[in-house]
């Protein structure tokens, strides 16, 4: 009887290492992984019950860090901040002992990470909620991908290479679009887009692997010369220089180079205001110059105010109009555009609608830009 015991102890010892080795392979090691899938969800856990952190496209790069059973662990972005609360953090410093990392600034949050005493933080003020701070996550931080989605594309130095050409193309990016900005603002015989123009050419030309921003190198390039044959056709006009051959050539020009997008789902009321939008979010971004469009308009929904009335079609053809709709209530009226919301579905109807603030250009109502729309 003793033998059989011994026999079964001996088992039991085996079966637990060999289910310890399975779950933590001692061969692992980490590697650039490639997504596989289109809007594949990317999980604060190694589970389906955890929090989605953000969804990736397909051929996105990540580097695989961890092998947790039917998940890969995976390096978060550089962009991927997290949140803890200010009162345990002392000139930098954790005063306490496993200190939760929140992937939102609120208590409800997802926990992502933790600190512990004694750790060293950089740490900002979250402008969202001051009792919070935002953190760069630790190293030993991962998000989660299940391993159907990821396949093989090469070793850590794949990644490493990657991140140093994507760090290149968005430098170059945003110094083009500051460059246009300051361009833009400028009267036609002062203006010298040679320098914008190279920088949205050399994004084109040598970073095709990284098609977002190429295209968005290519509608950059798009505006600035839109915006600078305008200002050339008005400048010759007002000069008496220009004959209508010259005039017609110019607005081919003109209608040759703007983008069109393909989304049918994005009004041409809507496009007209994408823009707007694009100059509002430069001009944002010299305040904020590491954040992301998705940045902006979450802290635009943030800082939003709420309206209510019957949203109705603003038709006149008047220039420099501040929106294509109108919304009615009692005796008070406001302009409104959106690109985010298609506002010909919710004409005549009685709605509740988040704003924003935005220019009215001296008319006799203020402007919002709509984020959200409500039917009551």
């Amino acid at each position: 009887m003793n033998k059989i015991f011994k026999i079964l102890a001996i088992f039991t010892v085996c079966f637990s290492l060999y289910s310890e080795e399975k779950a933590s392979p001692k061969n692992f090691k980490p590697f650039t992984g490639k997504v596989i899938g289109n809007k594949v969800r990317m999980r604060s856990g190694a589970d389906l019950d955890s929090a989605i952190i953000s969804q990736l496209n397909k051929d996105q790069l990540v580097l695989v860090l961890k092998d947790s059973n039917e998940f890969w662990g995976v390096k978060p972005a550089s962009k991927n901040k997290g949140y803890v609360f200010r009162s345990y953090v002392i000139d930098n410093t954790v005063e306490a002992d496993r200190v939760n990392i929140r992937l939102e600034p609120n208590v409800d949050a997802p926990i992502i990470g933790q600190l512990h005493s004694k750790d060293i933080v950089d740490g900002k003020m979250c402008p969202e909620n001051n009792k919070w701070l935002e953190i760069d996550l630790p190293s030993d931080v991962c998000f989660y991908i299940s391993k159907e989605y990821i396949t093989y594309s090469g070793d850590v130095d794949l990644y490493v290479k990657t991140q140093i050409r994507q760090d290149e193309v968005e430098k170059l990016l945003n110094s083009a679009y500051f460059i246009t900005q300051g361009e833009c603002k400028k009267p036609y015989d002062e203006m010298n887009p040679d320098q914008a123009i190279e920088k949205f050419d050399e994004i084109i030309k040598h970073y095709p692997d990284f098609t977002a921003y190429v295209q968005q190198a290519k509608d950059g390039l798009a505006l600035l010369q839109d915006n600078y044959l305008q200002k050339k056709i008005a400048y010759l006009e007002a000069k008496a220089n220009i004959s209508q051959v010259e005039k017609d050539e110019l607005s081919k020009a003109v209608e040759k180079i703007t983008v069109t997008k393909k989304n049918e789902s994005i009004t041409e009321k809507m496009k007209f205001w994408e823009s707007v939008e694009n100059s509002l979010y430069r001009t944002w971004t010299t305040f904020h110059p590491e954040k992301k469009q998705k940045d902006f308009y979450k802290e635009q929904e943030i800082n939003s105010m709420m309206l209510s009335g019957i949203i109705e079609s603003f038709t006149q053809k008047i220039k420099n109009k501040p929106g294509d709709y109108l919304v009615k209530s009692n005796n008070n009226s406001a302009y409104l555009y959106s690109t985010k919301v298609n506002l010909d579905e919710y004409v005549g109807k009685k709605v509740k609608l988040k704003v924003s603030p935005r220019p009215n250009n001296n008319f006799a109502f203020p402007a919002y830009f709509v984020n959200e729309v409500e039917v009551q």
